[in-house]
């Protein structure tokens, strides 16, 4: 093998390595799993705007800052379906916790 190809494959082995190292591990985040028949969208209690829609079946890690679950900020998720079914989570949100929308 060439010695340009063995250094790109090298290089390319090096870059994910680097890459995987960076992802959060699973204790690190926040799971939210829909459970339920329909499709939901979440949001922030605090904020209508949804920040992820989830099929059923369908889970997602989430990331967010430390303060919630310490309870400097209260931190409360709104699950809603298509046909106008709510869920909530919160106010203590923890990562390494899922919620299981439905459940």
């Amino acid at each position: 093998m060439p010695k340009v190809c063995l250094w790109a494959v090298g290089l390319a082995m090096a870059a994910a390595l680097t890459l995987s190292a960076c992802q959060p591990r699973a204790e690190e985040q926040f799971h939210i799993i829909n459970t339920t028949h329909e499709t939901v969208t979440v949001r922030w209690k605090s904020n209508n705007r949804s920040f992820v829609t989830l099929n059923p079946g369908e889970r997602a890690p989430f990331g967010f800052s430390d303060k919630i679950c310490d309870g400097e900020e209260v931190g409360i998720l709104v699950a809603t379906s298509e046909t106008g079914e709510t869920y909530t989570y919160g106010p203590r949100i923890c990562k390494g916790e899922s919620w299981r929308i439905g459940e």
